[in-house]
């Protein structure tokens, strides 16, 4: 069965989810393009540079493969640091809406095949509609190749000086961040591919558009 969906809150949903089954390979669609990076910077100006990205969206796939399962979807993800408010899409490869979540200040609705939940713990809020493990506070800041938190460990690669790896004990389970395809987006350099690991878990992210703002 379906591990998605918690049957006791809405056994429809698994029909649903059963949808984004996908091969993984369709997820890389991306050409690398690595060696066009040619920003100059160290590893802590990168970090000063991107603390200062507040507001950015990503259109793409994310895939979630566990040791029963490999399912994707495609993926639109808007945040706004500075007003904490952010906006994510879950879409089936047929174009249904699986999951849509509106954010603003901590206050947190997830709507789900019709009907709505609310909550102020974000990522306990997921789990408990969905059953899907998903860091998304620490992602607003892995997928830009920052730490989130000060004991989070970056590796670089050795002639671009961009990351390759990030380590991180968060909610003291330990993630792995490996990032691939990096890419010149408006004077920063962001990686379109990222692989993000803990247990049995692995969640893939493919990126096939980076929008940014500075302000």
């Amino acid at each position: 069965m379906f591990p998605f969906i918690n049957s006791k809150l809405h056994q429809s949903s698994l029909l649903i989810f059963t949808l984004l089954t996908l091969v993984i390979s369709g997820c890389s669609t991306i050409p690398n393009n690595d060696s066009q990076i040619l920003i100059k910077q160290t590893p802590q100006q990168r970090i000063t540079q991107l603390q200062q990205l507040q507001q950015w969206k990503i259109k793409g796939k994310i895939a979630f493969i566990e040791k029963k399962s490999r399912n994707s979807a495609t993926l639109s993800w808007q945040v706004n640091e500075n007003q904490n408010t952010q906006l994510l899409n879950l879409t089936s490869y047929l174009g249904i809406n699986v999951l849509q979540l509106d954010s603003s200040d901590n206050n947190h609705k997830i709507q789900v095949d019709g009907k709505t939940y609310r909550g102020r713990d974000l990522e306990n809020l997921i789990y408990s509609i969905t059953g899907l493990t998903l860091p998304t506070k620490a992602l607003t800041f892995w997928l830009k190749g920052i730490p989130y938190q000060e004991n989070d460990k970056i590796s670089y690669q050795e002639t671009t000086q961009l990351p390759l790896t990030l380590s991180s004990y968060y909610n003291n389970e330990l993630w792995q961040v490996s990032y691939a395809n990096y890419q010149q987006i408006s004077g920063y350099s962001l990686a379109t591919k990222f692989s993000i690991k803990k247990d049995d878990l692995l969640i893939k992210i493919v990126v096939n558009n980076w929008a940014i703002a500075n302000k």
